[in-house]
């Protein structure tokens, strides 16, 4: 981060100063004072768990030298030579500073949404441009009104590309993001079933993706995903400076074809018809993933042998089909979030690996489904490939699953309903055999990645990550 001078946050936030000096200078932001240095500005945003007025003093102690609250009347213990200001709404300022601070610089800005495939399409695409570009890219899941705004204060005046992932789970959300990272570029990857539990139905997520491509619209570049009909009935009615389509079913700009499965090795194919490309990550859907990065890169100008050197060692981010070995057992994590459709595309991924012994399919959860929240589990469990040998359920929405594959013709004596994780590694314990191979996903609420760390403990130091 360049440094900002109080009067300049003031400006952005329309906040008022209760004490200190306009002229001092802001080297770094933050909301968390565990990461907190000497000098830094504190926000004290108001969160779902956690209130950051509740950690000012702690800030302060840490050697905090400005404060941002909403509080008026703060009851600090003495502190001399800090600077306090005061707005309506600590989140909304972050925001405003962001926004401000964007404004100051040039960087090329991506933004990346859709329903599933967003981290690793962003994590593809930083491993590409960063042979050609100096990037900032936005750690693990920052993609939220917190998230955002703190990735885009990692900038500075040399940034010449910054990759941003955006997610949101109500209507104006992702509108919000925009207007703070002001993006030249938006991908969309595709469109699922998530957060039904807040936009209710599929029209409705359809609705908060397109916000960014409202947010582009005539003076910037859309990437779409030809492969998914309602990503391109979505965009019809927009003009852009410029669109590009990726897929693999459809003619798309750019395309995979002649594809290889090697299963949990990955997949190879040629990329626009002459590319010889090998994906070292499990999952077809990957390529996907893997396309709309390489279309970010190609409208960058990056040569196909750059993207293709680029993502030669590319590995998944943590908990998304990141390989694990415990002492001769197979171990797929992809823990990290699940929806219906992320959760079938793991789930027949898995069902095509080689295996020895048994499949185990630990599922968790699915939340934030809304009402059709049962018949979604419960449809899943209906689809459950044949060759998954044994299936445990973890939460009260996942038992819909085992309900479902018992209704497609499984035996009770396969399924197994778990309240929670701990439960569930109980059981698992006592079925595990070297040479099985375990697929664990659910929501990130449901914790599941507390199994494989369970397992971990339980073989002592016989681990490998591949």
């Amino acid at each position: 981060m360049e440094p900002l001078l109080i009067s300049e946050i003031l400006q952005a936030t329309k906040g008022k100063l209760i004490k200190g000096d306009e002229n001092d200078l802001v080297k770094n932001i933050t909301i968390d004072t565990r990461r907190l240095n000497i000098g830094d500005l504190f926000i004290a945003i108001k969160g779902k768990l956690h209130d950051g007025h509740s950690f000012i003093n702690e800030a302060l102690k840490k050697g905090a030298k400005t404060i941002i609250t909403e509080d008026s009347k703060l009851e600090l213990e003495s502190w001399k030579m800090i600077n306090i200001l005061q707005v309506q709404n600590t989140t909304k300022a972050l925001g405003d500073i962001a926004r401000y601070y964007r404004k100051r610089y040039k960087p090329i800005v991506v933004a990346i949404t859709g329903s599933n495939g967003k981290t690793t399409t962003k994590e593809m695409a930083a491993q590409i441009l960063a042979r050609n570009y100096r990037i900032v890219v936005a750690p693990a899941s920052f993609n939220n009104d917190i998230g955002v705004p703190l990735t885009i204060l990692q900038i500075n005046k040399e940034t010449e590309v910054l990759i941003l992932e955006m997610e949101m789970n109500e209507i104006g959300g992702i509108k919000s993001l925009c207007e703070i990272a002001l993006p030249d570029i938006g991908l969309i990857t595709n469109i699922g079933d998530t957060h039904l539990q807040f936009l209710f139905t599929r029209k409705g997520v359809i609705q908060e993706k397109s916000e960014l491509l409202d947010a582009i619209a005539k003076k910037g570049t859309a990437i779409l995903n030809a492969d998914d009909p309602s990503v391109m009935e979505m965009w019809q009615g927009y003009k852009f400076k410029q669109y590009m389509t990726f897929g693999i079913e459809r003619s798309s700009d750019m395309y995979a074809s002649k594809i290889i499965n090697h299963h949990e090795n990955g997949t190879e194919f040629l990329l626009c018809g002459k590319y010889l490309t090998k994906l070292r990550v499990p999952g077809v859907y990957n390529i996907y993933n893997f396309l709309g990065a390489a279309s970010i890169a190609r409208l960058l100008d990056c040569k196909f042998e750059d993207i293709i050197a680029g993502i030669d060692d590319f590995k998944p981010a943590p908990m998304r089909m990141e390989q694990i070995n415990i002492d001769g057992i197979e171990i797929i994590n992809d823990a990290f979030n699940a929806n219906p459709q992320s959760m079938l595309a793991a789930l027949d991924s898995f069902a095509s690996f080689i295996c020895t012994g048994k499949k185990i399919a630990i599922l968790g959860d699915m939340l934030e489904l809304g009402d059709i929240s049962t018949g979604l589990h419960r449809a899943l469990g209906e689809k459950l490939p044949s060759s998954i040998n044994v299936l445990i359920t973890v939460g009260e929405q996942a038992k819909f699953i085992a309900s479902g594959a018992i209704n497609a013709g499984r035996t009770t004596e396969d399924v197994i309903t778990c309240k929670d994780h701990q439960e569930a590694y109980k059981k698992l314990v006592d079925i595990l055999k070297k040479g099985d191979k375990i697929l664990v996903k659910g929501s990130r609420l449901m914790k599941l990645e507390e199994i494989i760390t369970k397992l971990k403990d339980y073989y002592g130091n016989k681990t490998k990550t591949g």
